[in-house]
């Protein structure tokens, strides 16, 4: 598989990461042993990096992902974020923002615990959080990179002025970002603000969290414990709209002889753009790990890439922004 390297640093990445949400039982629960599965057949496809989060699962992701590097480890680029607090109430899960230097070294030696690891080789800030001084929170991760706990230094979810910020104080590699072809908001801003400082972009989401899988239809729902049940991208009066974008686009990769489908076209199109590095996505189990590979065959086309312009112009309704269960800043906690 391509492989392209990351920003500023060493990391040279497989254009497709193994995601790892999943693991924490958000999309309709998981299954440890499905999930291990996923990571060595991901890494049996050439997949080279993971990406992982605290949060996910609260730690669940992290324990299943250290398992399997731990196993083979000269294999694997494990990436990592911190900056989304927990507790467990009376009332349920709450979850909000925390960027302080304080919080997130408490976080990565947790997040070190549960990976069974003396370092990870990227280290993300998993939110911006307002009222922290991007001071406070790139020194301390400068002081951690420096005793060796973290690698490389990235950041995600930030958008300008808040990349701007943080990379005055302390430069890093990576923005991780939510960004598929009903998501292009990113465009604007954030991804040329990475192409001309030279920090790689982490695609999330490049399959729409399996909308541009060519799956679902206008009927399709979801179990309460999969968030997709209350996501606006799939719950919202456009949804029928997207669906229809997801045929039209079809039938392009039909046209184009994508074996992959839609969901090949989707992804070559997050790839088109040279700040891009790599696409994340996730897997359930061995069987979905393997197939995501496939995914990265081969580069968009300027024909495709044209007619895929042409779809979306026609149904601007499908791409508005949305909102999918983002933690809260800390104040409204």
């Amino acid at each position: 598989m391509e492989t392209r390297r990351l920003g500023a640093s060493d990391l040279d990445l497989t254009v497709v990461g193994l995601g790892t949400w999943q693991f924490g039982g958000r999309w309709g629960g998981a299954d440890d042993a499905g999930s291990a599965a996923a990571c060595h057949a991901a890494l049996d496809t050439g997949i080279n990096w993971i990406d992982t989060a605290d949060i996910y699962g609260q730690g669940r992701a992290e324990v299943v992902v250290g398992k399997v590097v731990r196993e083979r480890r000269d294999d694997v680029i494990v990436a990592t974020k911190g900056g989304v607090a927990w507790e467990m109430g009376a009332d349920g899960l709450k979850i909000w923002r925390e960027a302080t230097g304080e919080y997130l070294r408490m976080a990565l030696e947790r997040s070190l615990t549960a990976l069974q690891m003396d370092h990870v080789d990227l280290y993300q800030v998993h939110w911006p959080v307002n009222g922290v001084d991007a001071a406070d929170t790139m020194g301390e991760l400068q002081r951690l990179r420096d005793e060796g706990k973290i690698r490389w230094i990235g950041v995600s979810n930030y958008h300008h002025d808040d990349l701007a910020a943080a990379h005055a104080v302390e430069p890093f590699v990576s923005l991780q970002v939510g960004y598929h072809v009903m998501r292009r908001k990113v465009e604007q801003a954030e991804i040329p603000w990475c192409d001309d400082n030279g920090v790689g972009v982490l695609a999330y989401g490049p399959l729409a969290h399996g909308l541009l899988t060519g799956r679902m239809d206008e009927h399709t729902t979801f179990p309460e414990n999969d968030w997709r049940a209350v996501s606006e991208l799939f719950a919202d009066e456009s949804f029928a709209d997207r669906i229809q974008v997801v045929r039209e686009l079809q039938a392009i990769a039909g046209e184009a002889g994508r074996s992959g489908g839609v969901g090949e076209l989707a992804v070559a199109w997050a790839l088109r753009l040279p700040a891009v590095t790599a696409a994340i996505i996730g897997a359930h189990d061995a069987a979905q790990a393997r197939g995501i590979a496939a995914l990265a065959a081969r580069p968009l086309s300027a024909d495709e890439d044209a007619a895929i312009e042409t779809v979306l112009s026609a149904h601007p309704a499908a791409a508005r922004e949305y909102g999918h269960g983002e933690p809260p800043q800390r104040e409204t906690v």
